[in-house]
């Protein structure tokens, strides 16, 4: 008999997964408050929600609950005035010690799962890190890396961004350079104009070292996902700023946006954070607003669809950690392959179309990782071997 989820469950639920609304939030509030046994299932959630079997002992449940409940309270007070609330800073206060919960919890799978099939773990697969290799215009290839120093006279590097400097006088030529970050890997990067872009794993971006005064400031993402903040046209007397893909061009005035534009990838995303920008693929444009999403085929030209979505969720990379809404088990391996540097494999086949939804931390190792899906899962058991990833 499938177990009664309670409303108690489901406002917990809800917040952890940034979902809640206004009146929502209230009421979890005032069920926590009025009963000290409401407490205690919070504190119940948030064990189950740990991977109890990799970490608990370490884990401090308590102090964890103090953080929750003080971080509602704040968050309530914070948005009084506010129709929808947006919880991003729950990510702090739920994990700490380096454990995080997931919000899959209101599964009775889950909360009645008794029998753990055994993990096999022959390597172990830290998180990626800052690294990248930048090509220069005569084919000279270096080695970026976190903790190595860089200077090129026209950039230079920290180890974990790639710094160029404005040069004085008038340019009448582009001279490109081309930063790929490998699986495994991200980095930041600012432009000549300003412009600051940081590329997520498997990405390649080609750009001039040095923008020609009264052109557009073009750049390419030949592939891959990067997170745009652009220096306004008003700062360079009007020159506007293009984005290039294999597919479509966003021309942009100064704006922070988001695309996503893998080659194994079966659409192209674009998200605007803030500012204005028109999208063009073939024929068809879309003149977009702050918290819009375009997505068009990769490879087609056709229409461009717009849709509302939670901004936050699609830039959750820039912000250190994974946000899966719904997403299917195949869609989330493809993104933790990436930046694990890893291959996964599904042995049956029927669990790539699993749903998961939670909240995994960047810097977590592969296992961890694992462990937390395992548990909020119909996975029965995995396998880390040479790099790849069996799914059982």
């Amino acid at each position: 008999m499938k177990k009664k989820v309670s409303k108690l469950d489901k406002l917990i639920a809800k917040y952890l997964t940034r979902e809640s609304s206004k009146k929502e939030l209230e009421g979890l509030d005032k069920l926590l408050n009025q009963d000290l046994d409401n407490q205690k299932v919070l504190e119940d959630f948030i064990k189950v929600n740990v991977a109890a079997d990799i970490a608990l002992q370490k884990f401090d449940s308590t102090k964890t609950k103090q953080v929750l409940l003080k971080a509602i309270a704040d968050h309530k007070r914070e948005v009084r005035t506010a129709k929808v609330i947006k919880l991003v800073k729950y990510a702090a206060a739920a994990m700490f010690a380096g454990v995080l919960i997931t919000a899959l919890f209101f599964k009775s799978s889950l909360l009645n799962k008794t029998t753990v099939a055994p993990t096999v773990v022959a390597n172990k697969i830290e998180a990626g890190s800052t690294k990248a290799t930048l090509s220069l215009e005569d084919g000279s290839l270096i080695v970026l890396e976190n903790g190595k120093k860089v200077n090129l006279g026209t950039a230079t590097s920290n180890g974990e961004e790639l710094t160029y400097v404005s040069s004085e006088g008038k340019k009448d030529k582009l001279i490109y350079n081309s930063l790929t970050i490998p699986r495994g890997g991200e980095f930041a990067l600012q432009l000549a104009d300003g412009t600051k872009v940081w590329l997520n794993s498997e990405s390649k971006l080609k750009y001039p070292v040095h923008f020609i005064e009264g052109e557009p400031r073009s750049v390419e993402l030949v592939y891959g996902e990067a997170y745009f903040d652009v220096s306004s046209s008003e700062n360079h007397n009007g020159d506007g700023f293009n984005v290039i893909t294999n597919q479509q061009n966003i021309a942009v005035l100064g704006t922070e946006f988001n695309i996503k534009a893998y080659k194994d990838e079966s659409f192209i995303y674009s998200t605007l954070v803030e500012g204005h920008i028109v999208l063009e693929n073939g024929a068809y444009n879309a003149d977009m607003l702050p918290g819009q999403q375009a997505v068009i085929a990769n490879g087609i030209a056709q229409k461009v669809e717009v849709y509302n979505v939670n901004v936050e969720n699609e830039i959750a990379w820039r912000q250190g950690h994974f946000n899966f809404k719904n997403k299917s088990l195949k869609e989330i391996m493809k993104v933790l392959s990436r930046w694990y540097d890893v291959d996964v494999v599904f042995e049956n086949k029927k669990l790539e179309n699993i749903n998961f939804k939670g909240v995994l931390g960047k810097t977590q190792d592969i296992e961890t990782i694992l462990q937390i899906i395992k548990n909020t899962s119909n996975i029965n058991a995995y396998e880390i071997k040479n790099r790849i990833i069996y799914i059982k």
